[in-house]
């Protein structure tokens, strides 16, 4: 009888982990909400990996910006890495104020030069430290992981995967208008792509 008990106490937890998987399993995980969204983006400082220009959160106050975290291995980044080069020609390169950055994460200092120059990057990139410290204070998930943040310092929109065009130009245009409004509610978080 006591091993009966057991059995079934056993069999139950299994059953309930495995439909806690289960739903888990359903939910897409480009839906998950940043608790970031609408508040101050977390501080960081890094170096551009081939100037060694020094920029930080600081540094862009008053300058919205394009926050990119990318890694030579990852495939989605080969995906959205045109529309990136893209983004950095239309929004900074031709003076209408939004930067483009791109940081990697736990790659090498040669692996991600050699990606971006094969792919030609020319915007801002640097690369997290080997404990990935602004990447954890970003609270990251994985790669590609982009965040937008306006020109107070406040994160609008993360955007989680591959960014399209349309995901690229309706957040750099809601930066340029949103000079002076009132941070958005983290309810907007995420949008399906």
């Amino acid at each position: 009888m006591l091993a009966s008990w057991k059995f079934w106490t056993v069999m139950v937890a299994i059953s309930g982990l495995a439909g806690l998987f289960a739903f888990g399993f359903t939910k897409n995980p480009k839906l998950v909400l940043s608790p970031l969204v609408g508040r101050s983006a977390p501080g960081f400082a890094v170096t551009e990996m081939n100037s060694g220009e020094p920029i930080s959160l600081e540094s862009l106050h008053g300058t919205p910006f394009l926050l990119n975290f990318w890694a030579s291995w990852c495939t989605a980044c080969k995906e959205e890495a045109p529309l990136l080069e893209a983004a950095y020609e239309r929004y900074e390169r031709a003076g209408r104020g939004v930067r483009v950055i791109g940081i990697a994460i736990q790659d090498t200092p040669a692996d991600a030069r050699r990606f971006a120059q094969r792919f030609g990057k020319r915007y801002y990139l640097a690369l997290d430290t080997p404990r990935g410290d602004v990447s954890l204070n970003w609270g990251l998930y994985g790669v590609p992981e982009t965040f937008f943040v306006d020109a107070r310092g406040i994160i609008t929109h993360k955007h989680i995967g591959a960014l399209s065009w349309d995901a690229i130009e309706t957040e750099m245009e809601r930066l340029l208008t949103s000079a002076g409004a009132a941070p958005p509610s983290p309810a907007g978080a995420l949008r399906a792509n």
